[in-house]
């Protein structure tokens, strides 16, 4: 059973290590997923080129889609806005991120 030394620690038992370790495992095997993606999807980007549309078969099977995006320029807005405006719109918040220790 996982147990707290201490506050805000814990101690994994080997049941729960098992599971750390399984997922470091399948992280490596996401990563090299991920790699081969990214070199047969450059592959296909440079088949398509400036085309629309790849056609296999007569069947599409990959496209461009576009679309359009209207963002907020934070940068913009620094030069342009007044400090106090600027600090109103600031929103403080504490996140937990899940981040795995490395062996060292």
């Amino acid at each position: 059973m996982t147990q707290q030394t201490s506050v805000g620690v814990v101690d994994l038992d080997d049941d729960t290590n098992a599971w750390l370790l399984q997922y470091r495992s399948a992280l490596a095997r996401i990563k090299e997923w991920q790699e081969a993606a990214e070199v047969a999807r450059s592959h296909l980007e440079s088949a398509l080129g400036e085309n629309e549309v790849a056609m296999y078969r007569n069947k599409p099977v990959v496209r461009w889609t576009r679309f359009e995006q209207v963002r907020f320029d934070v940068k913009h807005a620094k030069e342009i806005l007044p400090v106090q405006i600027l600090d109103v719109l600031n929103v403080k918040s504490t996140v937990r991120r899940f981040t795995l220790v490395d062996d060292d």
